[in-house]
């Protein structure tokens, strides 16, 4: 909208009414006047027409026709500038006399054959004005419609009277026009008088703001203005007043501030030197998290590479159970360690996230394994059901998801007194291979308060201090869950009330692996097999049914001792019998008199029960059962042992050991169960293991021997392993040797410090076989050259192909590497036709998704320029790259893919 100005405004509204009165009044006069100068001609139209009409009579009864031309002439001129013509007609319209015959004359008379009417009639054309008026005979007056002899004609002229017209109109004009003029000089006068104050006053306003007081209005203003000015001086010179005041206050207000930034330097002085120490303080608690981390690592080190070293001997199927529950245990004992020192990165605000393949069922159930021996103490029903929709290929952080979901369910078990604990997971297809699982944990037990909840995921808060005494513990793994839950960009919450249970939940977005991860489990054999389900707890029979059938079973479900004699009565023998029960003390004999009724109507009868108590067990087995598993029973494990009567055994002669490398290896460790662990591991891969307790003997050994490797601890007495390590490669026979360090540190950054203080590689401690593997083959060419998993002529052969990258991606098993390998190699053809196609629609879309597939495949394949090639691919096409553009490494991809099939043509070992 446009504003006006104020001088706009008084023009306005001075001028506006001004025009709209006097155009209104101008109108009116006029008009007024046009209809008196119309009525007057008409009326001098009358005057006469009537005399003539009158004085006619008797020159009209006598047929005088010269009298009648007398009169008119007489009349005409009279009015010679007004008359344009006289005329007379008789009765039958026909013309007496005349003073003027012109070509209008037909305009003076009636139409023939019309009646003369008793009254003057009057008409008007542009130019004229015609009087008609009847003659009358005075005798027959008194007859009621006397007959006319005729009629007087007077034709009068319009000229002069539309000229007096106009003049009026003109006049009335140049006085509107004189008002408006007057109006605007009126209006000028007062705009002048009104808008030169206003500029004034603003001018001093705007030097009131610049804070410049000494500026008056002088006096002389209209009305309201000369009191607007005296109030503007008045707050000028209260504006002067305060501003004095306020330098006033300013000047004590910084005397004070000098004052106090005096104490403020003392103080920060205070808070630098409290900095400092709360620094040292950080520093200490950092220092002593890593101390804590080696000194619980450097044990379990040990515990768990000894363990994974006597699950490589011939063990029974319970030593071997109970040395996978003891490796599980340490290993769940080792992420608690983690979650201190996840709770240090939590308050640095670092939590890492690695993605990498893994087996959701395998972690799953792993991660069941390890809560069940708490639930079984409690006697509660632990549960877990994984909806057959979900993928089990998948890509993520599988360490941090197993940490959720520990400490979730360790807490729902915690917390519940007695019922189940449900792991339930389910899982949603979204686009581009991406997943949403849902992990839910149902506990009933004794629930969460409102009050509660609003503190729930604090740190170190369990909502009650009487609860966190009852039932241990702080709360941090609420803290650490929700950290990682959201670091991984899920979602995680909670349902829950007082006495009725409580429901936690998260979810995570995945990418479905395009291989499979986990290893084959022996499905064929139970295809179609009769199977005898026995199981009272409702959830746990669910969840069990649904995986049975899921894995192609005929399965015949009972929930208590009725229904299961009627099944037996309707069919006496089953292939298998799986019996599920939750065993007491004072219940062994009842399990045991059902085993020898069982008995009789299969030979595989096994058991899913409550305990880990081998005692008992190898009671159940000896009453008849032909394995006893743990509920929730693993499920590889149960496949395995369900099929284990349908496995085909082929004696085979014990395997040769695999040939060690001819290498020379030290190994330095000041902890003697760790020392003898590692050289456990290296002598299964070299032929020679020298090793020492501190840094100092190692430097001794290394300057009178050569090795090809050494594997250095960093905290050792005596001389640690730095300086062990910069003393070798400074002065010994060693100087070019990879040293590899081996540490129980897991802080950030600490690999990185290893490395560039002179160390080849760095491993944590408790040590993998596998890593330790890689890291000989990655610092150690001449163990490369040396060691071979498989015979040479047994492994195919390409330029494009990495067997040792290969192997690494199939964890070392090399009928892994072949399978994938050999899937990559079939669906080329496929590929390469539809990545054709794409180009030659120009689809990058299309492209794309195949170029996506061929990397995902290429990935785990040991296909190192394929899989950088495609990466690089992918990536130009999400950036929005066109196939035009990336036609050059296309046709090398093409390229790439024909020479691989090609040599794949000699590859019928994989076949």
């Amino acid at each position: 909208m446009t504003k006006l100005a104020l001088r706009h405004w008084v023009l306005l509204t001075t001028l506006m009414p001004t025009l709209v009165v006097s155009l209104g009044l101008a109108s009116y006069f006029s008009w007024v006047r046009h209809q008196d100068l119309a009525a007057d001609l008409t009326q001098q139209a009358e005057n006469i027409a009537a005399p003539l009409a009158i004085a006619s009579e008797h020159a009209l009864l006598q047929n005088s026709r010269q009298d009648l031309k007398r009169l008119l002439d007489a009349s005409h001129r009279k009015n010679p500038a007004l008359v344009k013509s006289i005329a007379i007609f008789n009765a039958d319209h026909e013309l007496l006399v005349t003073t003027n015959y012109h070509k209008d004359f037909n305009l003076l008379k009636f139409p023939l054959f019309s009646a003369i009417p008793a009254q003057p009639q009057l008409d008007l054309t542009d130019d004229y004005l015609v009087m008609r008026y009847p003659i009358i005979p005075e005798s027959v007056a008194a007859v009621a419609e006397p007959l006319p002899l005729g009629y007087v004609a007077v034709q009068l002229s319009r000229d002069k009277n539309r000229l007096r017209q106009q003049s009026a109109l003109l006049g009335t004009l140049l006085l509107v026009v004189l008002a408006l003029g007057f109006a605007v000089y009126a209006s000028l006068k007062l705009v002048k008088r009104i808008s030169n104050p206003v500029r004034q006053m603003n001018e001093v306003i705007r030097q009131l703001c610049q804070g410049h007081y000494r500026q008056q209005l002088l006096p002389g203003y209209l009305g309201e203005l000369e009191l607007l000015r005296h109030n503007i001086n008045n707050l000028a010179s209260a504006l002067k007043q305060h501003d004095d005041e306020v330098q006033q206050s300013i000047e004590q207000a910084t005397s004070d501030l000098q004052q106090s930034l005096e104490q403020l330097e003392m103080q920060n002085i205070e808070l630098d030197l409290a900095r400092k120490r709360a620094l040292e303080d950080n520093r200490s608690k950092s220092d002593f998290l890593a101390k804590m981390s080696h000194e619980l690592r450097t044990p379990l080190n040990a515990v768990i590479g000894f363990t994974r070293q006597l699950l490589k001997t011939n063990l029974t199927a319970n030593q071997q159970d109970y040395l996978t529950t003891i490796q599980k245990s340490a290993n769940s004992l080792l992420s608690l360690v983690n979650d201190v020192l996840d709770y240090a990165k939590l308050e640095e605000g670092r939590m890492p996230i690695n993605p990498e393949p893994f087996s959701l069922r395998d972690l799953l159930n792993d991660a069941t394994e390890l809560l069940a021996a708490n639930a079984f103490d409690k006697q509660l029903e632990l549960v877990l059901f994984v909806e057959n929709n979900c993928p089990d290929d998948l890509v993520a952080d599988p360490v941090r998801i197993n940490q959720i979901l520990t400490n979730l369910a360790g807490n729902a078990i915690k917390f519940t007194e007695q019922g189940s604990v449900l792991i339930r997971v389910s899982g949603r297809a979204l686009a581009d291979d991406q997943w949403q699982l849902k992990f839910a944990i149902h506990d009933t037990g004794i629930g969460i308060s409102e009050e509660q909840q609003k503190q729930l995921f604090d740190g170190f808060s369990q909502g009650d201090q009487h609860i966190g005494k009852r039932y241990g513990g702080t709360g941090l793994g609420l803290v650490i869950s929700q950290r990682l839950v959201h670091a991984m960009g899920g979602r995680i919450g909670f349902d829950s009330r007082p006495g009725e249970g409580s429901v936690f939940w998260f979810t995570l977005q995945c990418k479905r692996h395009p291989l499979s991860i986990a290893e084959p489990l022996p499905l064929t054999e139970l295809k179609q097999k009769n199977l005898l389900y026995f199981e009272p707890q409702q959830n746990s029979r669910e969840a069990m049914l649904a995986q049975l059938e899921h894995w192609g079973l005929q399965v015949t479900s009972c929930s208590n001792m009725t229904q299961l004699s009627q099944t037996l009565s309707l069919q006496p023998h089953f292939d298998l019998i799986l019996l599920g029960r939750a065993i007491s003390l004072t219940q062994v004999n009842q399990v045991i008199e059902l085993l020898q009724q069982l008995r009789q109507h299969s030979d595989h009868i096994y058991m899913l029960v409550n305990t880990l108590s081998p005692n008992l067990r190898e009671v159940l087995q000896a009453s008849g059962a032909s394995a006893v598993l743990a509920k929730p029973s693993h499920y590889r494990k149960l496949a395995t042992t369900l099929a284990q009567p349908y496995l085909q055994h082929n004696e085979h002669s014990p395997a040769s050991e695999k040939p060690k490398a001819r290498l020379r290896v030290l190994s330095v460790d000041d902890n003697e169960a760790n020392l003898k662990l590692i050289n456990a591991l290296l002598s299964e891969m070299v032929e020679q293991v020298d090793s020492a307790t501190n840094g100092a003997e190692a430097w001794q050994k290394a300057s009178q021997m050569h090795y090809d490797v050494i594997f250095m601890d960093i905290n050792m007495p005596v001389m640690d392993g730095i300086q062990a390590c910069q003393r070798i490669q400074q002065s010994s026979l060693n100087e070019a040797t990879p040293i590899i360090a081996v540490t129980a540190h897991a802080l950030d950054g600490e690999r990185e410090r290893l490395l560039d203080l002179g160390f080849c590689e760095f491993l944590t401690k408790p040590l993998d076989e596998k890593l330790l593997l890689y890291t000989l083959r990655e610092c150690c060419p001449e163990f490369q050259g040396s060691q071979s998993l498989e015979p040479e002529h047994q492994l195919p052969h390409s330029k494009q192909l990495d067997w040792t990258l290969a192997l690494q991606r199939a964890g070392g098993k090399l009928d892994l590497a072949k399978e994938m390998l050999w899937m990559l190699v079939q669906s080329l053809p496929d590929a390469q036709q539809a990545i054709g196609q794409a180009m030659d629609q120009n689809d990058s879309q299309a492209l794309l998704q195949h170029i996506h597939k061929l990397h995902g495949a290429s990935c785990y394949t040991g296909l190192p320029v394929l899989k950088q090639l495609t990466e690089l691919l992918e990536t130009q096409l999400k950036k929005g790259k066109s196939i035009l553009e990336l036609e050059p490494e296309l046709f090398e991809l093409q390229d790439r893919l024909s020479a691989l099939l090609q040599d794949a043509t000699h590859w019928p070992e994989l076949v």
